[in-house]
């Protein structure tokens, strides 16, 4: 029997600020091009399902995924902001990951703009420096060019948020680069943790730390483990608590993207119909995959390790779609 799913929330999809490179590890491991869709409409669209919720037509959670980058302008800043107001949240702290770069002059004008608008400082995500960053990064001089960036930003005394990528590549220069960011004046907010099991990071299997090199990590790192990202498991560790819930309804926030191709028809269908049709789709989609138990006996596993191991040989599709849709070339080596 297929397993049961869930529905706790909508998210609602917008391809609006395409992303200037590829991470190796990304968690969107979509396409990077852009709707041309206005804002405007799907600002609308979104409105309208939290007007709808807050009538109480519906308790589902709504959510927006406006990117996959955060290279907005101004108009739309605002707009993500109301967007964010609904939800209870402040948008405050614009990601780096994805930036297109721009010069200094411009980079001053762009920063100017968007402290005037409201933003208060940055998130960056690093893995390693240097180097070893821009090649997991997908883009040279992308460190340099995000660290240029947090400078100015603690001239101006706004904050700076940092996740520190931990892998086995990232561990050697780990003190170099804390080094630098610890150079930057301010109070960080600073993170370190492993790649996610999820999106395009789980093809890198072999660059994840290991239970011993973990166990051994220095005070220096070890102290920066925060909050959910402080509990860091191998993928050993995680099967059985995994195997623990498999028979138990999926909990998943449904996707909705929104474009250009279906604007006009979510446009004039209602909330529920939207919501019905989303709910459906996934229930279907999900009533054709094997339940566990069925993958299990079919490929003879009885742990459930080669189920949730995932296909790592995917890096050529991704690198050669980049290149398509951005005229960018990424090197492999």
């Amino acid at each position: 029997m297929p397993r049961p799913v869930e529905a706790r929330g909508l998210i609602f999809s917008l391809r609006h600020a395409p992303c200037a490179h590829i991470c190796r590890y990304c968690l969107v491991s979509e396409t990077r091009k852009g709707t041309k869709l206005p804002f405007s409409r799907f600002e609308q669209l979104v409105h309208r399902f939290y007007d709808w919720r807050d009538s109480g037509g519906t308790d589902i959670v709504i959510r927006t995924f406006i990117g996959p980058s955060f290279d907005y302008d101004i108009e739309t800043l605002e707009g993500v902001r109301r967007l964010r107001a609904r939800r209870g949240n402040a948008f405050e702290i614009l990601n780096l990951g994805g930036l297109r770069m721009r010069d200094p002059d411009a980079l001053k004008v762009w920063m100017d703009e968007r402290q005037a608008a409201g933003i208060v400082g940055f998130h960056t995500s690093l893995a390693g420096c240097g180097k070893v960053h821009d090649r997991w990064n997908g883009r040279p001089g992308d460190f340099d060019y995000q660290i240029s960036i947090l400078r100015m930003a603690a001239e101006r005394g706004m904050v700076c948020q940092e996740r520190l990528f931990l892998t086995k590549n990232t561990l050697p220069v780990f003190d170099e680069l804390l080094d630098i960011m610890e150079s930057i004046p301010g109070e960080p907010r600073r993170t370190v943790t492993p790649y996610f099991y999820a999106g395009l990071a789980r093809r890198y299997e072999d660059e994840r730390i290991t239970e011993d090199i973990r166990d051994a990590l220095p005070a220096r790192i070890m102290n920066l483990r925060r909050g959910r990202f402080n509990d860091w498991r191998s993928e050993r560790e995680w099967i059985p608590m995994l195997m623990e819930t498999a028979d138990q309804p999926r909990k998943l926030a449904m996707k909705l993207d929104v474009h250009e191709g279906n604007i006009d028809e979510l446009e004039q269908s209602s909330c529920e119909e939207i919501l019905a049709r989303q709910d459906r789709l996934y229930r279907d989609d999900y009533s054709r995959m094997p339940s566990f138990e069925e993958l299990c006996a079919r490929y003879g596993d009885t742990d459930g390790r080669k189920i949730y191991m995932q296909p790592r040989d995917l890096e050529g599709k991704w690198m050669d779609m980049h290149e398509r849709e951005t005229g960018i070339k990424i090197p492999l080596d």
